[in-house]
Order: C-alpha cells, then sequence, then structure tokens
C-alpha cells in the first residue's frame, strides 16, 4: 500500500532543504556559465514534486521575506552623498498631495471630523 504523505517532515526543514537544494542548483549554473536565476527557477519546479501542503502554505511568509530582502539589499546600497534634496521632495509631494485630497474628501464629502478625515488620509497614503 503506498501512502501520499511519505515525505512527512518539518516546514522549517523543508524550507532549510529549499534554499540548499536553490543554492547548489545557482552554484551548479553558475559554474556552467549559465544564468544562476534559472537555476534556482529550476529547483522550485524539481522540489515542487515533494512539497507537503504545509510548505505550499508558507509560500506567502517567502514571498514576504525575498521581498524584505530584496528591499534590504536596495537600502544597504543607498550612500548618504547619493542622496539629493530632491529625491525628498520626489517622494514627501506626492503623498503630502494624496494625503491632503483624502482628508478633504473625507471631511466635505463623508462629513469625518478634521481629525478622522487626516486619519483616514494617513492610512490609505
Amino acid at each position: 500500500m503506498t501512502d501520499n504523505t511519505a515525505f512527512d517532515y518539518p516546514v522549517f526543514v523543508g524550507i532549510a532543504y529549499l534554499f540548499l537544494i536553490g543554492y547548489l542548483f545557482r552554484t551548479l549554473f553558475v559554474t556552467l556559465k549559465l544564468p544562476a536565476a534559472v537555476g534556482v527557477i529550476f529547483s522550485g519546479f524539481a522540489f515542487s514534486q515533494f512539497f507537503q501542503s504545509d510548505l505550499l502554505l508558507a509560500r506567502d511568509i517567502l514571498q514576504e521575506l525575498a521581498f524584505f530582502l530584496v528591499l534590504l539589499t536596495a537600502g544597504l546600497e543607498i550612500r548618504l552623498r547619493d542622496l539629493k534634496p530632491y529625491f525628498f521632495l520626489m517622494a514627501l509631494f506626492p503623498a503630502t498631495c494624496e494625503l491632503l485630497v483624502i482628508a478633504v474628501y473625507g471631511h466635505l464629502l463623508l462629513d469625518f471630523t478634521k481629525i478622522e478625515s487626516l486619519v483616514l488620509g494617513v492610512v490609505l497614503v
């Protein structure tokens, strides 16, 4: 009698295996002068045949972790001397305008108080 849950292991061990196999495939593809991303994608495809449902549920957490690591890496590459004053203007001015428009909309059309409409603007921006 065959059992479909033969690969029953803890989620963290599965994630560790996934990272290890991905790193090994990446290294193999780099030594073969092929794109490393293709090796990682191939390892994900090959490893998907052995996934248990708990690891598929952890996929969202892994995506958030990957997004966090990309932003962290980008932040580590920024130097203070590279930041110009107009970067702050381009970042803060549109957000401030959007906040104020939402606050005015909330105050005039939705009959919120000024504080409530400002909180709505802050939350939605």
